[in-house]
């Protein structure tokens, strides 16, 4: 199982997809991690909890190795192995190991979930993330490091059971590649591991740990990266556009190539450099500038650079069908700043010659709503 579960976690080169938003497709090297934790453990039956010893008494000592790989910002699965000693204060005459300790390793493939991403979205530089996760494995119980049964095979006769897992992981991210951890899990296990007789009030026991240690990122990339895609409404536009120009030129097709009867006529001289107002759309609910728009903003900054004495300013919007009057002008106000600081930092525009405004939803620029997620140069 454990094998299986590595061999496809490592296959697994596609396109992450978590709650709706579609990730960057990684490397099977990516998102690898290796856990080192120590804490304690309380073994749990009724017998154990009806001999009447104080929590301190019960507590034994564990620690654990885990190593893990997070396939999407939500879902992830690890291997764990780890061990310790059990302290047993019930005093039954059938239980071998009636008021003795136990010694015990087992290891368990567990899925992860992570609750704040799936809840509240993907967010690298969170701290705190809190990651329910629910497992299978197995233990094997052990006295003094030894097997129970000395002249038996490693398997018959010894004290031995599957598990079901389940638990709490507290996450604190503190780098990229580094974190702390603590952990709160449960397993439950048969009746038989801790040697007590096979009484149907005792068919079934549980361990739980508590275990606190440090993570590590096994190199490669840790963070996830979402994909930027593009908004199907400023497709639609150009298609538009290019439907149009091709339909003038089959107009243009069909006239003659020369007109004899027609006098000449000397075309007047235009002036260079005529600036065109440029536009800058944005997609929804963004301030990010697309690729696809920077061209605007380069023949904005080649104008003023060929114009010493013109200035710009730069007006941005929302659209009104989104969002609410307020937020729009918050966003509207972030879509001029973005426009206004490619302006002087990427083209070397001085901030003198550009002004800002921004007029969320009161104004629409266009008819069309999703045009109104745009900011429009004005030069003088």
């Amino acid at each position: 199982m454990f094998a299986l579960v590595a061999i496809g976690l490592s296959a697994q080169e596609v396109q992450n997809v978590s709650n709706g938003t579609v990730y960057l497709r990684d490397k099977a090297s990516d998102h690898w991690y290796i856990g080192l934790g120590g804490g304690t453990n309380l073994y749990f039956t009724k017998a154990e909890n009806d001999a009447g010893a104080s929590i301190g008494d019960r507590l034994g000592w564990n620690g654990q190795i885990e190593i893990g790989r997070w396939q999407s910002p939500v879902w992830g699965a690890r291997l764990v192995i780890d061990g310790g000693l059990i302290k047993h204060v019930a005093s039954q005459p059938l239980d071998a190991l009636a008021g003795k300790d136990q010694n015990w390793v087992a290891g368990h493939v567990d899925l992860l979930y992570n609750l704040n991403n799936a809840a509240v979205g993907y967010n690298p530089d969170r701290v705190w993330n809190l990651i329910p996760y629910v497992g299978v494995g197995y233990a094997y119980g052990l006295e003094d490091w030894k097997k129970p049964a000395g002249s038996s095979s490693f398997f018959k006769g010894q004290n031995q059971s599957l598990t079901w897992n389940a638990g709490l992981i507290n996450n604190f991210q503190i780098t990229k590649g580094f974190a702390l951890f603590i952990e709160l899990g449960y397993r439950v296990l048969q009746e038989s591991f801790d040697y007590s007789s096979k009484d149907p009030d005792y068919e079934w026991d549980g361990l739980i740990t508590g275990v606190a240690g440090l993570k590590f990122g096994l190199g490669g990339k840790q963070e996830f990266t979402p994909a930027e895609l593009m908004d199907y409404n400023l497709i639609n536009d150009l298609n538009s556009q290019i439907n149009r120009l091709r339909a003038e030129n089959d107009e243009l097709s069909k006239r003659p190539i020369s007109c004899p009867d027609c006098p000449e006529v000397v075309a007047p001289v235009a002036e260079e450099n005529v600036y065109v107002p440029n536009v800058v759309f944005f997609r929804l609910n963004s301030y990010k500038i697309d690729k696809g728009q920077q061209i605007n903003i380069y023949n904005t900054a080649e104008y003023l650079k060929s114009h010493p004495n013109a200035t710009v300013k730069i007006v941005a919007y929302a659209d009104r069908q989104t969002g609410n009057p307020k937020y729009n002008l918050a966003l509207s106000e972030k879509r001029a700043k973005a426009v206004a600081k490619a302006l002087t930092s990427e083209y070397g525009i001085p901030e003198s010659r550009v002004s800002v405004e921004w007029k969320g939803d009161t104004e629409q620029p266009y008819a069309q709503n999703d045009w109104n997620r745009v900011a429009i140069f004005f030069a003088d």
